[in-house]
């Protein structure tokens, strides 16, 4: 089963990455204008509220795979949007036979659009779309988590990701988007996941924005718990087959 060549989830991906494409110009423009110092700005959230930041339909193919090379039965997201990574997320996760994606989303307007978006898609059953600061919001992410996705806020990947760790499983995959891209916002994260003593293997994957692929190799998860493992970063260059994911350097 495939879910992404679902009639319904080709017709509202179309639609949603066309939208996105369309932002483009106007997007590099409000980064950039957005940006101090390297780092983004504290309005950061209100100048990109109308904006679809979404991974491209390679990414989205590629988390797809993840949630079912893992049988992933729970998924987390940090940084919603409008539902476009939530929808290649929880096609992975119908496909594998059922299981929830929590996501969460800072800007409420979004959240509602995004719910819309994977009901049209037909796979809102298999959501949780949480509103609010990810800091409340996925503190208890209501089980033992598969797979996380990192693309919401800038500087906060590091924070979201330590909140989790406690509910993590054995061989649990956290991707990073934006990890180049981000400029020196995301840099403290890069530095901590590739760290042996934090408990991860972690490789860079030319794609996009830079994207960070993480295996949680310490266990699984008791809450309050942390355990450091061995472990190693490694630059990766090919993972599919023998295509080079050298996708889509741009922001977007």
């Amino acid at each position: 089963m495939n879910s992404l060549a679902d009639p319904n989830v080709v017709e509202v991906l179309d639609r949603l990455h066309r939208e996105a494409e369309a932002q483009t110009p106007e997007l590099r423009k409000r980064m950039a204008a957005t940006r101090e110092g390297g780092q983004m700005t504290e309005d950061w959230p209100e100048q990109m509220r109308d904006f679809y930041l979404p991974v491209s339909r390679e990414q989205g193919r590629f988390l797809y795979q993840t949630v079912r090379a893992v049988r992933a039965e729970r998924v987390v997201e940090f940084g919603t949007s409008f539902g476009v990574s939530s929808i290649y997320l929880t096609a992975g996760l119908r496909d594998n036979g059922g299981g929830i994606l929590v996501g969460s989303e800072l800007v409420e307007d979004k959240a509602v659009t995004a719910r819309q978006n994977l009901a049209a898609a037909g796979l809102a059953e298999y959501t949780e779309i949480r509103s609010g600061d990810a800091r409340d919001t996925l503190a208890d992410p209501g089980g033992l988590v598969d797979v996380v996705l990192l693309d919401g806020g800038p500087g906060m990947y590091l924070e979201i990701v330590e909140l989790l760790v406690p509910h993590l499983r054995d061989g649990a995959v956290v991707v990073a988007d934006n990890i180049e891209s981000g400029g020196e916002d995301e840099q403290p994260y890069a530095k901590w996941i590739r760290d042996p003593a934090h408990g991860f293997v972690s490789s860079s994957i030319v794609m996009k924005g830079g994207t960070e692929y993480s295996v949680w190799v310490s266990g699984t998860g008791v809450s309050g718990t942390k355990v450091s493992g061995t472990m190693q970063h490694s630059p990766l260059h090919a993972v599919v087959g023998d295509n080079r994911l050298d996708i889509d350097r741009r922001l977007l």
